[in-house]
């Protein structure tokens, strides 16, 4: 097998699987192997890139089907045929997720100014 199949094969089984073990076991290769290709920096930037594309999609599937959720809640708290208890139930849900998600917005807000200001100060 070629050295970039075998890259190819190995980057393949480790976004494929949790675990740097199991990754080997399935690019039949020893972790050795794996952290070893690991740390030449060309891999290392194609898996990382990879595995930021895989997580972007997924976020972004997630955020979709949050969306289509938060629907759902809100038809149950405005359906007046709803027992009230239901609809206290989703009401309470939305505004729940509503907190969230603004404490978690503004975490991330915070963190990219100071990943901003440290990137001025270099």
């Amino acid at each position: 097998m070629s050295k970039n199949r075998k890259a190819d094969n190995i980057l393949q089984a480790l976004l494929a699987h949790r675990t740097i073990k199991e990754g080997a076991a399935a690019a039949r290769v020893s972790e050795r192997v794996i952290y070893d290709y690991l740390k030449d920096p060309a891999f290392d930037a194609r898996y990382k890139s990879a595995r930021d594309d895989i997580i972007r999609g997924v976020s972004n599937h997630l955020r979709e089907q949050m969306n289509e959720a938060v629907d759902i809640i809100g038809g149950i708290m405005r359906n007046k045929k709803n027992r009230p208890n239901d609809r206290l139930a989703a009401a309470k849900s939305i505004l729940e997720l509503g907190d969230k998600y603004a404490i978690s917005n503004n975490i991330l807000e915070r963190m990219e100014n100071l990943e901003q200001a440290l990137d001025d100060i270099e």
